[in-house]
């Protein structure tokens, strides 16, 4: 689970690392993603979840859905 949100829940997300590059991919996605925000790792989404890592964003994807609806404008 994942927030990059302080007023939201943690989401589901998956942690990938290959060849030294870490990154967080969140299964539902999220608008309005900048560099510079705080990405916090938790065990759940409960409220005892445990803290599990975290880090700064420097970059951030549009995902497939997004890039439709961006073409259609």
């Amino acid at each position: 689970f994942a927030k990059v949100r302080s007023t939201r829940p943690p989401r589901p997300a998956v942690l990938h690392h290959r060849n030294g590059v870490t990154s967080v991919e969140l299964a539902d996605g999220e608008s309005g993603i900048a560099p510079g925000q705080a990405c916090v790792l938790y065990s759940d989404d409960g409220n005892e979840a445990r803290v599990f890592g975290g880090g700064f964003i420097e970059r951030s994807e549009r995902g497939a859905e997004a890039e439709a609806m961006l073409s259609r404008l």
